[in-house]
């Protein structure tokens, strides 16, 4: 187990891979607020680091293995800064920063405090702010203090996630029910879903001077708005678009093998 450690309370885990092959780039994966590492490791990290690239997984602070100040708010500044220094520590220079929702918006916003990846995808990040969004960001918080995580996912899976999805997992939610055990304030997840709820969506896209590729998923059915989608996109001066009408929000882990070419094409242009 590898740890960046911030101080005697504060540590990020990490899993570095560095590039095998001579012109391999370094992919690091930004995970969701409720996610962690695991999410990348079981065919992307795996498929990447066979083609000679490199992979950087690590956990925010709060997420599995990441210790935490409980004093401290788990908000977007920290976790941007916490990005930038992962990646300064281990010396990474221009990787391809992949986030998945939430986790995008950390990439946009480390680029707009300095740093200089060679390209940045940005999985269903692309929203504006909006009643229903709102809704959803503060019923994640009331859900956390009443089950917990597995509650989230129970009550919301099959709204963000694709049909063939819902499929694959409801025999096992109905047929194995889970006991719900609400968070404590002071809990790691329950501070950064907090903090999540307050984040501003507001972001300029057009000082992005370098390659973005844009995942969106149609079966997302709370973040997905296609106008905001396209007016958002609109914005970036290298963006590449990548729809994928079968998938929902959780694109990496509901279409892995088309994410994972994804990555490679991607790789190759920049």
């Amino acid at each position: 187990m590898s740890l960046l450690e911030i101080d005697a309370k504060n540590a990020l885990y990490y899993e570095y891979d560095p590039p095998t092959a001579p012109d391999g780039k370094t992919f690091v994966f930004i995970n969701p607020i409720t996610g962690d590492c695991a999410l990348w490791q079981g065919q992307i990290g795996p498929a990447l680091r066979k083609a000679g690239h490199g992979t950087l997984v690590y956990n925010f602070r709060g997420q599995a293995k990441s210790s935490f100040d409980p004093d401290i708010a788990l908000d977007e500044k920290l976790i941007t800064a916490d990005l930038m220094r992962v990646i300064s520590a281990l010396k990474i220079d221009a990787p391809i920063l992949v986030g998945l929702s939430i986790g995008g918006l950390y990439a946009i916003r480390a680029h707009a405090e300095g740093l200089r990846p060679a390209g940045i995808v940005l999985i269903n990040t692309l929203r504006k702010m909006s009643p229903r969004i709102d809704w959803m960001n503060r019923m994640c918080v009331r859900l956390m203090q009443q089950g917990g995580p597995t509650l989230l996912r129970d009550v919301a899976s099959h709204v963000i996630t694709s049909e063939a999805t819902h499929a694959a997992m409801i025999d096992d939610i109905f047929n194995n029910p889970s006991a719900y055990q609400g968070l404590e304030e002071t809990e790691g997840f329950m501070n950064l879903v907090t903090h999540m709820a307050e984040t501003s969506w507001e972001m300029d896209l057009t000082g992005i001077d370098l390659p973005v590729l844009v995942t969106t998923g149609y079966q997302d059915r709370v973040f997905y708005n296609p106008k905001d989608v396209d007016d958002l996109f609109a914005q970036l001066p290298q963006g590449i678009r990548l729809d994928i009408p079968h998938a929902g929000h959780m694109i990496p882990a509901e279409r892995p093998k088309e994410f994972i070419l994804a990555l490679m094409g991607f790789a190759e242009i920049i």
